[in-house]
């Protein structure tokens, strides 16, 4: 699986096994982060899947039919951090790539969020051998890699190839 996919799935993405027998895999995202919905699309595409995506409420959801991908996205999710430890550096930075689309805010720093405390932890050594100074907080039930020394948020930038990042950064 693409890195940049797996990152984005594991974030947002949702799989089920339906009574119909199909395997069915999907990302949602509000309007205003349409394009990272046609970012999913344009991997499932990549993969030579068919992607049906279309809007509802506030939300565009891609979605997409595959037995292949949906025990892709199980294995990952059972166990993220190893997925994440046996990637190249190269595919580290997109895997957190599509992780920040999903789980991401960007204001006068820089935070991931999720529930994986772990997956956290591999993303903060990670992203620390790389030169980038971040701290893991608790925020309630789930836990945000914060990055928010100028320098760091700058090699982030310069490395990360989401959607998020590119939009200017909020100074509060």
């Amino acid at each position: 699986m693409d890195a940049y996919l797996a990152g984005l799935l594991y974030g947002d993405g949702t799989m089920n096994h339906g009574k119909n027998r199909a395997f069915a895999v999907w990302i949602d995202q509000c309007n205003r982060n349409k394009e990272i919905a046609e970012e999913a699309s344009k991997k499932f595409r990549e993969m030579e899947l068919r992607v049906y995506q279309y809007g509802f409420l506030d939300k565009t959801r891609s979605l997409v039919y595959s037995k292949n991908l949906y025990k892709e996205f199980e294995i990952l999710r059972e166990n993220p951090v190893e997925f994440f430890d046996n990637l190249q550096d190269k595919d580290k930075w997109d895997f957190i790539s599509g992780f920040f689309d999903a789980e991401g805010t960007v204001t006068d720093r820089i935070v991931i969020y999720n529930s994986h405390l772990k997956l956290l932890e591999a993303i903060s050594e990670f992203l620390s051998k790389q030169g980038l100074t971040c701290k893991i907080y608790r925020f309630g039930k789930i836990f945000g890699v914060q990055i928010y020394r100028t320098k760091s948020i700058e090699i982030f930038r310069k490395s990360v190839r989401g959607i998020k990042i590119r939009k200017p950064i909020l100074r509060s």
